[in-house]
């Protein structure tokens, strides 16, 4: 399986949880800790960080970085907020909130970035009466 070149990370500069481009990598040396580290360019702001490889909670074993026993499945009824992991029955895939945004019609919805399927849009706190 290829590594995907962009993740989700918090940007310590915009504090958003954003999509962030891989730039580069840095191998520890000798005499340090065990801990490889990576440059990551923001894709919303554009600033550069060197970061952990692995985020932190993560698994370390090269399987998915979202764990499904912990996300919250997804419904159009439920509110959400931004850096929750959510799991789509229908699509059969996990994704973290990255932004909520009011759309034109009124409607809450949620940008979510998805491990399969990348980038989506979905409605929330819809009630229906």
């Amino acid at each position: 399986m290829a590594k995907s070149k962009y993740v989700m990370r918090q940007c310590s500069y915009c504090h958003q949880v954003t999509k962030m481009e891989i730039v580069g990598q840095m191998e520890a040396g000798e005499g340090s800790a065990d801990v490889s580290k990576t440059w990551y360019r923001c894709l919303r702001c554009k600033h550069s960080a060197l970061l952990d490889s692995v985020e932190p909670g993560a698994k370390r074993n090269g399987s998915h970085l979202l764990d499904r026993d912990n996300c919250i499945e997804y419904s159009a009824a439920k509110s959400f907020v931004i850096g929750q992991t959510i799991y789509h029955t229908e699509w059969d895939d996990v994704g973290l909130v990255t932004s909520k945004q009011k759309i034109s019609s009124g409607a809450q919805a949620i940008t979510v970035a998805f491990e399969k399927l990348g980038e989506r849009r979905l409605i929330e706190n819809t009630h229906v009466e």
